[in-house]
């Protein structure tokens, strides 16, 4: 199961309890403004969980990788660190820490933040996304915690939950002089609760995480939608693992929610949901068939899906110039939401058309280098286009 950016906030206040010495990390910037007494003492409280946390991880130091992640989380840093932010969860943005960014040797597609600034990406995340926007999404979620100061809202709610529940239920059982197995599961009870309480937190931490990383999206170089796709991909991987009910233990809103709450805030927002342009992996394109001769025929492909090979072709142009056409306008419509029944062979059974846009008119060059028909060739690339859109069905369908 994929932990969704954030560790469970039961595994985080452990770290925290366990935190030893003070670990060395990055110093403040000059730019940085100067922290309250408070802020610092949650600073120094990150760098006690970050020394445990370094006992147990080895840590990625290739300098491109290091790059890029630091590269994206200054750029939402500094914008975290101007832009005030209302927390349905948590306290107000802005925070003025200094951040940290540092990538765990781990195959998990997790990431998460430990109070003070200090944001932890794994390896397995990082292979994972399929652009900059959607590693981007992932990084603002994870700044927000910090802002907000999340984790610790957490400590605080456990304290009041603790003193709310457990501590009235402890006296019930002794000053009521309870049967011991009855005393028992009065207590069992009382840390269920508490368990029940957290978690509903923490999940309302996560939803106030993703929106406001859209607020900071939104001001930065990086695509919102970079977020929503990362989170449907997520989405799609849980339906294809075995669903486990946490119930009172999810620390996590289901990831099939958090994907329709961002999807209508990005309407809200009147940011247009065009997936293929932060995702190379859902993009249509135009290659080479012969990646030594670039000059040579080009092949429309999705994936691992053929859709259209062009012959060059003086009044259209070359292979290549036809096939980038129809990549650019197959992305478009793609994005543009297009259904199955809208993908339909011209009446002279040359062609295909989409709604009112004309995709491709088979020529006979075109037929000649498929070795079939101009009929079987714009049947085939009807076809092609169908599953396309029937694979988007099914990505989408969890």
């Amino acid at each position: 199961m994929h932990r969704l950016f954030s560790r469970g906030v039961r595994g985080l206040v452990s770290a925290i309890l366990m935190a030893g010495l003070v670990g060395l990390f990055a110093q403040e910037s000059p730019q940085t403004p100067p922290l309250s007494p408070k802020d610092q003492q949650e600073v120094e409280l990150g760098k006690r969980i970050v020394a445990e946390i370094e006992k147990e991880y080895r840590f990625i130091t290739d300098p491109e990788v290091v790059e890029r992640v630091n590269r994206i989380g200054q750029t939402l840093a500094e914008i975290s660190r101007q832009l005030e932010t209302k927390a349905r969860w948590g306290q107000d943005g802005p925070a003025p820490f200094e951040y940290t960014f540092r990538i765990i040797d781990e195959k998990d597609v997790n990431a998460f933040s430990v109070p003070g600034g200090f944001i932890f990406i794994n390896k397995g995340l990082l292979e994972f996304v399929s652009s900059d926007d959607e590693l981007a999404g992932v990084i603002a979620h994870e700044i927000v915690h910090a802002s907000h100061r999340h984790v610790m809202e957490l400590i605080k709610a456990d304290n009041k939950v603790q003193q709310s529940v457990l501590l009235p239920a402890l006296l019930v059982g002794v000053f009521g002089r309870m049967p011991a197995q009855d005393f028992a599961g009065v207590m069992a009870g009382a840390q269920l609760y508490r368990i029940a309480r957290i978690s509903s937190f923490s999940q309302e931490a996560e939803v106030d995480a993703d929106l406001t990383a859209l607020e900071y999206l939104r001001r930065s170089p990086y695509n919102p939608v970079g977020l929503l796709v990362f989170m449907e991909r997520l989405a799609a991987e849980e339906r294809r693992r075995p669903q486990i009910d946490w119930g009172i233990f999810r620390t996590h809103p289901i990831t099939r929610e958090r994907v329709m709450t961002l999807r209508q805030a990005l309407m809200d927002y009147s940011i247009p949901i065009r997936r293929r342009e932060v995702s190379p992996a859902l993009q249509v394109r135009a290659v080479p068939v012969d990646a030594e001769h670039p000059e040579g025929t080009y092949v429309v492909r999705q994936d691992r899906v053929d859709i259209f090979t062009p012959a060059s072709d003086t009044e259209k142009g070359s292979s290549r110039e036809r096939a980038l056409k129809v990549a650019q306008t197959l992305n478009a419509l793609l994005d543009d939401g297009v259904e199955l029944y809208e993908v339909q062979l011209t009446p002279d059974k040359r062609g295909v058309r989409i709604r009112n846009t004309e995709l491709v008119r088979i020529t006979d060059a075109d037929a000649q280098l498929a070795g079939k028909s101009p009929e079987e060739v714009a049947n085939a690339v009807r076809e092609a286009v169908r599953r396309l859109l029937w694979n988007d069905t099914i990505r989408m369908s969890f």
